[in-house]
């Protein structure tokens, strides 16, 4: 393939404030030959306005009208492309300098390729990286149980190889990408998708996009369901559709669960979708290994219900317990270091999960009876932390704070003998340094555990 036109479709509707980053990113692109096809949803705020202003030096093409959701936008701005490739971008996201230049010559090397993707990287709220994503190479079926989803904003698309099976449908207001996706992967091979360990885009890890809101899922996960059924009546023998369903919609609402629980691990609608989860497939393999690595429940298969073991926080009986509580690490952890004293100021590794620092309490004897917490407020100065009692060398319920979070009292639940350690580690940034304000160990007496 001869150097490959691009288009790039960019949904927009009232993202003044967000948008100017946006345009900065395409202005930069070392490839020149793009187009930007922007469907704007009739913004108000000043939107418009600024598109027009960037036209002067941006190869824009725009049509302002109102859409009935950010997938009826998609739809139409993929209709209205004219390049070979095509990327899709948001207004809350980013590509870098060299990504046009670089999806380019991946098509030019692979002319066969449908789709060409790289790796997607997360920003915080000063746009700098905290953690990164390269999916696993594409498979229709875990595409389908949503055991992998595969980034569409680091993802690239030959219009001209997949011809009338390139668009969008907007028949439900989200994840119309998961139709796309399911369709290509039920007509090409597996080696028509390409991926590459190289970043090429990068979003915002917070509430500017639907994928950290927690109150998106529901609708999420409908809008999967109502997909995945008529994908399963055009590409799948009747005979094969009950199964692939079960399982596909177990899958579903299991991937609901996940992004919930990496949100914020506390969030009541987790457990409600393992067990919409469990109502379609009691079996499936996802169900009980998440709900354990939750550390606050269990999942029993013969009934499909989750049952709490720990609660969120210490009840209201809770009293402080003195007794001292150490914290150690292992110098072959490279970067780890102690910053400070006062507060404690604490390094984390280099890697991206690299483990960190280990809080100790010795084992009590004459404790009262209760659950034991440790109890610690933390504050990230830069990057991310995970936080989380270990079961042997297994993370349990790992809290991640970033460092747009503020200070906050983080509860972990310990054994009742207090030999459990909890790790701190990096949190998908290397390096990255928290504060521990304050440390105490409580016991819960209302809270009865078998010792």
């Amino acid at each position: 393939m001869a150097t490959p036109r691009i288009s790039v479709v960019l949904p927009v509707r009232n993202a003044v404030s967000i948008l100017p980053g946006t345009l900065d990113s395409l202005r930069a692109q070392t490839l020149r030959d793009f187009e930007i096809v922007v469907v704007d949803g009739q913004s108000i705020d000043g939107t418009l306005d600024l598109l027009r202003a960037a036209s002067d030096d941006l190869p824009i093409k725009l049509v302002s009208e109102p859409d009935r959701s950010v997938a009826d936008a998609l739809a139409k701005g993929l209709a209205r492309a004219t390049g070979d490739i095509v990327g899709i971008l948001c207004a809350d996201e980013r590509y870098y300098p060299y990504t046009l230049a670089q999806v380019a010559a991946w098509f030019e090397a692979a002319p066969g390729a449908a789709v060409c993707g790289g790796r997607l990287d997360f920003m915080d709220d000063h746009e700098a990286t905290v953690d990164s994503l390269l999916t696993e190479p594409f498979d229709v079926e875990a595409h389908l149980n949503c055991e992998q989803v595969a980034s569409i904003l680091a993802s690239f698309f030959n219009r001209r190889l997949i011809g009338p099976d390139f668009y969008y449908l907007s028949d439900a207001p989200t994840c119309p990408e998961y139709e796309l996706w399911a369709r290509l992967g039920f007509r090409f091979s597996a080696q028509a998708f390409k991926r590459h360990d190289v970043s090429i885009a990068k979003t915002f890890r917070n509430r500017l996009s639907m994928s950290f809101r927690a109150e998106s899922f529901d609708q999420f996960t409908a809008d999967k369901l109502f997909y995945l059924d008529g994908l399963l009546e055009k590409f799948v023998p009747a005979d094969r559709r009950a199964a692939v369903r079960r399982r596909a919609a177990a899958g579903i609402h299991m991937w609901a669960a996940e992004q919930l629980h990496a949100i914020d691990p506390l969030l009541p609608d987790i457990y409600r979708h393992c067990e919409a989860a469990a109502r379609e497939d009691p079996g499936y393999g996802r169900i009980a290994p998440f709900v354990a690595r939750t550390g606050r429940a269990r999942y029993d298969a013969a009934t499909g219900r989750i049952l709490r073991t720990v609660p969120d926080h210490p009840g209201p009986e809770s009293r402080k317990i003195e007794a001292p509580v150490s914290i150690v690490f292992d110098r072959q952890h490279k970067g780890v270091r102690v910053l400070g004293n006062n507060p404690l100021t604490l390094r984390t590794s280099d890697d991206a999960w690299g483990y960190s620092f280990k809080f100790r309490v010795p084992p009590q004897a004459g404790l009262p009876a209760g659950r034991a917490w440790l109890r610690l407020q933390v504050e990230v100065e830069s990057g991310a932390v995970g936080l989380a009692p270990m079961s042997g060398n297994d993370v349990i319920g790992e809290r991640v704070v970033r460092n747009d979070d503020g200070r906050l009292t983080v509860d972990l639940p310990l054994a009742r003998d207090l030999a459990t350690n909890v790790m701190l580690r990096s949190g998908g940034v290397g390096g990255s340094v928290v504060r521990i304000h304050a440390t105490e160990l409580l016991v819960d007496p209302g809270d009865q555990v078998a010792a």
